[in-house]
């Protein structure tokens, strides 16, 4: 097995005592593997605490009277990665995996290699440049967006209209934002109700991720990102990216 392969166990392990040491974690993480090669998998779980460690999702000790090593303990910020589900920035190869199953079409190649530099980079202490990343793969879904839009709307008048905006636009990602969202929101009469319900919202989500990094005229902000602000950042990605692909990717609502 790869480590990416067992960080999901580890990560149930924790969840299941988070206040440990190495020798029970990986005992716990042999009951749920099965045809495991033990020495090799130990190998990889001490490998993937020291990087729980080093990331502060874990700390040396465990109580008052066992404050040094073997006996490690999980974090207030590693409960909270815990707690966060299934898609866990610190599981980058986990995170795509599952956000390909949340958005049941293929990831953009775009989208899909600024995301995982996004990722690595976060695990790597880089808050900005993983906000950066994030950025552009955030970009990318509003680009994806307005294709998929233009691809649905049969009004001819209306498409040239729209591609008009979009052309004078220019570069500049929030130019392009806007016109899309002043056209959708006209719309909401004739989308399901699931998506006029949320789509102010989930627009407005995903241009939030641009702005952390570029301001209007598309050049770096230079603004400080801490680790909890890179991580929310991260969480909610899935959330905003599911939908803004799929709005019309499959859908001809429009008229």
């Amino acid at each position: 097995m790869e480590k990416s392969d067992l960080l999901p166990f580890v990560f149930e392990a924790l969840r299941q005592e988070p206040k440990t040491s190495p020798v029970e974690i990986h005992s716990r993480v042999a009951g749920m593997v099965s045809n495991q090669d033990r020495p090799h998998n130990e190998l990889l779980v001490r490998e993937i605490i020291w990087e729980l460690l080093v990331q502060g999702v874990l700390a040396p000790g465990m109580n008052h009277a066992n404050l040094d090593p073997p006996w490690i303990h999980v974090t207030e910020y590693g409960q909270q990665c815990l707690e966060a589900g299934d898609i866990l920035p610190h599981d980058p190869d986990g995170y795509l995996e599952r956000l390909q199953q949340q958005i049941e079409t293929a990831l953009d190649d775009t989208v899909l290699t600024y995301l995982r530099e996004s990722l690595l980079t976060f695990l790597a202490g880089r808050y900005l440049a993983a906000t950066v990343m994030l950025g552009v793969a955030s970009e990318r879904c509003v680009d994806l967006l307005i294709e998929s839009y233009l691809s649905a709307v049969t009004d001819q008048n209306k498409k040239t209209k729209f591609e008009k905006k979009i052309k004078g636009a220019g570069r500049s990602v929030k130019r392009r934002f806007d016109a899309l969202r002043d056209d959708l929101l006209t719309l909401t009469a004739s989308l399901p109700s699931k998506l006029a319900d949320a789509l102010d919202i989930q627009l407005s989500g995903i241009f939030t991720l641009i702005r952390y990094s570029r301001n209007e005229a598309g050049h770096p902000t230079g603004r400080a990102i801490d680790r909890g602000l890179a991580y929310a950042n991260l969480l909610l990605f899935p959330q905003y990216c599911t939908i803004d692909l799929r709005i019309f990717i499959g859908e001809n609502v429009l008229v």
